[in-house]
């Protein structure tokens, strides 16, 4: 139990360290969960619950102070010394490893083709690509991983977001989300085995690595976003709201429409 909440921790602060990043690519996610659900669900105006502002504010910037000033100067350091092969490869691990609670939330929405494909993915990369290091799957002719979580599978279910909430230490998070993020964290393997020491030692490695692979394009969003809260959080809001319909899309589980406009924001 006590790995579990130290997973909470360490797994919080990888997903902080990589919120800024999320800015550029919201857009494009949630015009495509559109497209699949159709004209009606693209139309539907998106709302942005943010109830506690002024609490979430000061806990961004905090965030934001422990990125600039610890992840971002250890990650530039890190990405001199350590080759772009070896940043991959713990990338490839950490999706290996992830594979799991992938598998559990497609299985749990009814996403079965997704659920074979991710299971079949992990099979083969941990058995062909160095456990996991290697991405060997495409050569197998398995598509690419889907996008799954705890948090996505409650809202498919039917669940509404909540409200928004920045805490230290934690990624972004809808009221929805946090939920999901602590069966997230006790669906890792790491945290079933692995020693606090170690589960530190590892998330902390894994954060530095994301943060290096990442530092020209938290550059170019700091640089050209005026108000960086209110950009991360409409960033995070619409990747969860695309992934939502995307998982009621798919899912043979659950709710497979929305809300119409004028309904409760915390839905």
């Amino acid at each position: 139990m006590r790995s579990i909440l130290v997973g909470l921790l360490v797994a919080g602060v990888v997903s902080m360290s990589v919120a800024i990043a999320s800015v550029a690519s919201a857009e494009p996610a949630a015009a495509s969960a559109g497209q699949a659900l159709g004209l009606e669900a693209q139309e539907e105006a998106f709302v942005e619950y943010d109830p506690w502002k002024r609490f979430n504010q000061k806990t961004f910037a905090f965030n934001h102070s422990v990125d600039s000033h610890v992840i971002e100067p250890v990650a530039r350091a890190y990405d001199k010394v350590v080759p772009n092969w070896a940043q991959r490869a713990v990338t490839n691990e950490a999706a290996n490893v992830g594979s799991v609670r992938r598998i559990v939330s497609t299985a749990l929405q009814g996403r079965f083709n997704d659920m074979g494909q991710e299971l079949g993915r992990f099979v083969i990369n941990t058995m062909f690509g160095l456990g996991g290091l290697v991405n060997a799957a495409p050569s197998f002719g398995v598509a690419e991983g889907t996008t799954a979580d705890m948090g996505q599978t409650f809202g498919a279910w039917g669940a509404g977001p909540g409200p928004y909430v920045v805490v230290p230490f934690l990624p972004p998070l809808t009221l929805r989300d946090a939920f999901g993020f602590v069966f997230d964290t006790a669906l890792d393997p790491v945290t079933w085995v692995a020693p606090i020491g170690a589960l530190a030692g590892a998330t902390g490695e894994k954060t530095v690595n994301t943060r290096s692979l990442n530092l020209e394009l938290y550059e170019g969003v700091e640089e050209t976003t005026l108000d960086l809260y209110s950009a991360v959080e409409s960033a995070y809001l619409q990747q969860r709201d695309a992934a939502v319909l995307d998982g009621r899309a798919r899912a043979l589980f659950g709710r497979s429409d929305r809300p119409g406009p004028g309904a409760d924001p915390a839905r």
